[in-house]
């Protein structure tokens, strides 16, 4: 006979929660208990009552202070909060919980920015059980793959058994939590949503561990509790680089998120590096500041001396036509694409080459000296083609805010025209430059930076979170300053640069529309007093000119701050 092999034993395991006399608590408890083992530290709930059990399953034992919990009145603001959070750190991506119905619709803004962006997000929708679906139960819709084709992950868990949880339920309940956590974290990161079916009870059984704090606490649970496996999955090691040819010739583009790795390639061969505002690269000897005018001219004819034949793109590019459309849409470019993903970022459908990884090979020797000459040649050149075009007090607030922002400190930028100011006119950073560039919406950017302050702030990190936003994208997200008093208030600057309109619109082919037609349809102008409306928020604010911006920022500051940049001072200068 075969001697007994000993029992395998379980990479990681979490206790069985506590009978709670409610099965939705109980399978809450266990899926915030494995989330919580698996990493997981935010989640930001709005308030309902079908999602209930999610809240008191908080306050459980099981999962102790692990995971911190952000509370926001609006469901836009807390999922736009919630991938603040995951920005900041998307190997722990934080959670959104909403009740069913209608607050579950609020999510999809955030939801299809985390797909396009690939940063993990968990949605949690709570819903009501099969039997009151599609029977005109109040608050109830076809909620469950409402986000399939965004979702890494996509389940509907059904409810519980209504007075306490069979362990078949709370393994179903950790194992999906593992699976939801490993997808969004994975090789294709993004969100995923478990779509949680819920019976009543909804609330804990007095008396027990996770009811309300007005109860009398339970005695200690008994020793003898089960354990429940918990899945970890190992993710794959990221893939060995593949040679890509350069030479001469050759550029680096670094788009929205691209890294380090743009400008490191661009530095090891001398090559020219266009490198948007939120590339992550735009720094090293090889930038190319001012780029977007002179791309203009150097696509114009095929003669130019400065024309690419070849650009190696990583990242995706976003904010210049003479980039995305005229470079790397012309005929004479070989493109290569730098993605490890199957939806790699290819809009004019040129790319020949698509590899997960690369390293240069040049296809033959040049000496540094000529390639440097080659590097001084398109500096001077964007540099002249810069000088050129007109300067307004905007972009000098969007530049102020660039150059007080360095090393340890977090910049924010919206989806509007001061992006395209910045790219245009900025020079390198040591900042971390983030942007909501997946979609290039304005929805939620003031909630998602608000998350990577707090997110920030939970990890100690020194440095300063400032976002700096156009006023239709402040207004289109003022519930993202709605802060409730008992909530933490992120340490947050946010520069509005009020203009009265929508800038962006006189410099896309609509400028070119009927002054009336371009002025309501286009640039909406709002008539609103921002400052005054952040004020009633709950935020300080103050109303600052361009030139007295740099002074602002440089003032210390705790909380949330708005500063409204106007371009001439208001008859009132105090505080709003």
């Amino acid at each position: 006979m075969h001697e007994r092999t000993a029992p395998i034993t379980p990479s990681a395991w979490i206790e069985a929660p506590r009978p709670t006399g409610s099965g939705a608590v109980d399978q809450s408890v266990a899926l915030w208990s494995a989330l919580a083992e698996l990493g997981l530290r935010h989640a930001v709930l709005a308030p309902g009552s079908r999602s209930a059990p999610l809240v008191y399953a908080l306050a459980a034992a099981e999962v102790g202070e692990r995971i911190r919990a952000h509370v926001r009145i609006d469901e836009r603001a807390a999922a736009f909060t919630a991938l603040g959070l995951s920005r900041h750190d998307p190997a722990r991506p934080a959670a959104v919980v909403t009740t069913s119905g209608t607050a579950t619709a609020h999510l999809h803004a955030a939801v299809m920015e985390a797909h396009h962006s690939r940063i993990p997000l968990l949605v949690l929708t709570a819903d009501r059980p099969a039997e009151l679906r599609e029977v005109g139960a109040n608050q109830t819709t076809r909620q469950a793959g409402m986000f399939r084709s965004l979702a890494r992950l996509a389940v509907d868990l059904p409810a519980p058994t209504a007075a306490g949880a069979t362990a078949l339920e709370l393994r179903t309940a950790v194992s999906t939590a593992a699976r939801a956590l490993a997808a969004a974290t994975g090789e294709h990161p993004g969100p995923v949503h478990l779509n949680l079916s819920f019976r009543d009870p909804l609330v804990p059984r007095p008396g027990t561990p996770t009811a309300p704090p007005t109860q009398t606490a339970a005695e200690p649970a008994s020793p003898s509790r089960q354990r429940i496996v918990l899945t970890r999955r190992v993710g794959s090691p990221p893939p060995p680089p593949h040679p890509v040819p350069v030479d001469g010739r050759t550029v680096v583009v670094a788009g929205d998120g691209a890294g380090p790795a743009a400008a490191e390639l661009a530095a090891q061969h001398g090559l020219p590096l266009l490198a948007e505002p939120s590339s992550g690269a735009r720094h090293g000897e090889t930038l190319i500041p001012g780029y977007p005018a002179l791309l203009r001219e150097v696509m114009a004819g095929p003669g130019h001396p400065l024309r690419p034949q070849r650009a190696i793109v990583l990242g995706r590019p976003t904010l210049s036509r003479p980039v995305v459309g005229a470079l790397l849409g012309a005929e004479d470019v070989e493109v290569i694409v730098v993605d490890r993903q199957l939806d790699w970022p290819d809009v004019a459908r040129r790319a020949s080459l698509v590899v997960p990884s690369a390293v240069g090979q040049e296809q033959e020797p040049v000496p540094a000296q000529e390639r440097r000459a080659h590097l001084t040649a398109w500096r001077v050149a964007a540099g002249t083609a810069a000088a050129v075009l007109p300067s307004s007090w905007q972009q000098q607030a969007a530049l102020a805010v660039w150059e007080s922002s360095g090393a340890g400190d977090v910049l924010v930028l919206g989806s509007s025209s001061l992006v395209r100011d910045l790219e245009q006119h900025a020079g390198p950073t040591a900042a971390r430059v983030i942007a909501n560039r997946g979609l290039a919406g304005i929805d939620g950017t003031t909630a998602m930076a608000g998350g990577i302050a707090l997110a920030r702030e939970a990890a100690a990190e020194a440095g300063r979170v400032r976002l700096l936003v156009g006023d239709l994208t402040a207004l289109h997200d003022l519930t993202g300053l709605l802060i409730g008093p008992e909530e933490q208030r992120p340490v947050l600057d946010m520069i509005v640069v009020d203009d009265g309109g929508g800038r962006i619109f006189s410099g896309l082919e609509h400028a070119a529309a009927p002054p009336d037609l371009l002025r309501r349809f286009f640039t909406t102008p709002h008539g609103a007093d921002i400052a005054a409306a952040a004020a009633a928020l709950g935020a300080e604010a103050h109303r600052v000119t361009a030139e007295l911006l740099p002074e602002a920022l440089a003032m210390p500051a705790e909380g949330l701050r708005v500063l409204v940049v106007q371009p001439m001072p208001s008859n009132d200068s105090r505080n709003s």
